[in-house]
């Protein structure tokens, strides 16, 4: 797990200004996350409830038959949460709201081993 975590910390690193990754299930239970500092860390350890938001957002998104979405990007004051669904998996970055979004969603690609490992992992 640690090799895991190593990861998503480099992962972190290559967006500027991004401060955090959680890997959740779809109840928001985090399975693993990274924070850049112990002020990320402190700040941006969101409830289940949070993270699980989710699937409220897509299941409402479907009822405007928009189809069922795989990205939610909201921006607050100073900050934005980008949230991807990859299967069984959500991945959740908290980044400053001048962070590159494009950048952060690109960062799911580096992240699919990863993703691969945790299903191994739940499946053993």
């Amino acid at each position: 797990m640690e090799d895991l975590k190593r990861y998503m910390l480099q992962t972190l690193s290559k967006v500027e200004d991004l401060y955090s990754i959680l890997i959740s299930d779809h109840d928001g239970v985090v399975i693993i996350k990274a924070h850049a500092t112990k002020t990320a860390e402190k700040n941006y350890n969101f409830k289940p409830s949070f993270l699980s938001g989710f699937n409220s957002a897509s299941e409402q998104a479907v009822k405007l038959e928009l189809g069922k979405n795989k990205t939610v990007i909201c921006f607050y004051k100073n900050n934005q949460v980008v949230q991807l669904n990859c299967s069984r998996f959500l991945i959740t970055f908290i980044a400053a709201e001048k962070a590159n979004t494009g950048n952060i969603l690109a960062l799911e690609r580096l992240l699919e081993p990863l993703l691969k490992d945790l299903r191994a992992i739940q499946f053993s």
